[in-house]
């Protein structure tokens, strides 16, 4: 008899797609899983919901008059914040079923920064103390049903040792990794030597490219083929034009705005070094594994993270060998140089990853499939 697992997530709509969750839900229905994908739309007044959580109400009313405790085995929560924590508890404990919650962004990992909670208006100060109660009105809410869990899963070294720090459960680790069905190695000769940022900054406050532009200015001289390419914000496009005449690179700064996933092969087959902007130590962020460093990995492209985050990502560039994790321009310029003239040589770039499959959604699948089984009956 197939298993049954009802899984309870954000809408798998941008900007809460969920390529992990999506790869997950393939590959058990391939293996025999019946998988019911339930969601909750965003209330009109997200603000009075953070308040009452009537979204996690309506939710759990629904389903439980949608379906019976007999309709599944277990009950996979996925969560990027705190929603559906609430409705997946009510949900496995009235029907006494095993509840996997996996877990991919806490607010401890943001450290000094919390921009995934909603600007509040300004009360004469008291905004910033609103702001905390409701955070910590969230965690605490958070850590109790994750004590209520049968099992928990995670995205990098740093969640896994602090929420088993909060819970009894088991907590795994299973990487975000990169989709084998849209990303493969292809060897594009190009004309120009491209280093690519692809996705979204944020702020350059917390998304520094200085370091990166100080080393392109010093190379530009002896590299007349080289292109920096950022495609990102557009609300950001001032800022970093701005930035690049600072350090006279305008010329070599190309802007293109946010690009849909069909197009991210064809231009990381055409980037000859992929690169991430790490957060500033001062912000004391934690435990950030970005997809970029996965889909690096997936298309076997060289990668530098500028400036380290001295951590998990760090350790991941180290151990895959595909790059690497620096706040020094002499060393960032020795890694272009390197690959420079690899290109000079073939027209493209590549680099062997140390134990690539073990990144691949398809393993993590199997991780996923192997908890599950431990707990359904």
């Amino acid at each position: 008899m197939a298993k049954r697992l009802l899984i309870l997530s954000e809408p798998l709509t941008p900007p809460s797609y969920s390529p992990r969750l999506t790869s997950l839900i393939r590959y058990l229905s391939e293996r025999g899983w019946q998988c019911t994908l339930e969601s909750e739309p965003l209330p009109a007044h997200r603000r009075a919901d953070s308040i009452f959580r009537y979204r996690e109400y309506n939710f759990t009313k629904r389903l439980l008059r949608t379906y019976h405790a007999q309709d599944f085995d277990a009950v996979f929560c996925s969560t990027f914040y705190y929603f559906p924590l609430l409705t997946a508890r009510s949900i496995s404990k009235k029907w006494h079923l095993p509840l996997i919650i996996d877990v991919r962004d806490i607010a401890e990992q943001w450290g000094q920064v919390s921009y995934f909670t909603q600007s509040l208006p300004h009360l004469f100060g008291l905004e910033k103390l609103l702001s905390r109660l409701y955070v910590a009105r969230n965690i605490r809410m958070r850590n109790r049903v994750l004590n209520n869990a049968t099992a928990v899963t995670t995205v990098s070294p740093w969640h896994r040792q602090f929420l088993q720090s909060i819970t009894s459960a088991p907590v795994s680790l299973i990487y975000n990794g990169y989709d084998e069905y849209e990303l493969q190695p292809e060897d594009v000769a190009t004309d120009y030597f491209c280093i690519a940022y692809i996705g979204r900054i944020i702020s350059l406050r917390l998304r520094q490219p200085q370091l990166l532009f100080q080393a392109v200015s010093e190379l530009q001289a002896s590299m007349p083929d080289l292109q920096l390419a950022f495609y990102s914000e557009p609300e950001l496009t001032d800022a970093l034009r701005s930035l690049a005449e600072q350090y006279h690179i305008q010329d070599r700064l190309q802007l293109h705005h946010y690009v849909p996933r069909s197009e991210i092969q064809n231009i990381m087959a055409q980037a000859s070094i992929l690169v991430a902007l790490g957060a500033p130590a001062s912000t004391q962020q934690h435990g950030i594994l970005g997809t970029k460093v996965f889909e690096a990995i997936g298309v076997e492209k060289p990668f530098m993270l500028i400036p380290t985050d001295e951590e998990n990502l760090e350790q991941l560039i180290r151990q895959t060998d595909i790059g690497i994790a620096s706040s020094d321009v002499e060393q960032i310029k020795d890694f272009i140089t390197k690959q420079y003239t690899q290109w000079k040589q073939q027209g493209y770039t590549r680099c062997t990853i140390t134990d690539k499959q073990r990144f691949s959604r398809a393993y993590q699948a199997k991780q996923f499939e192997q908890i599950l089984l431990r707990y359904v009956r």
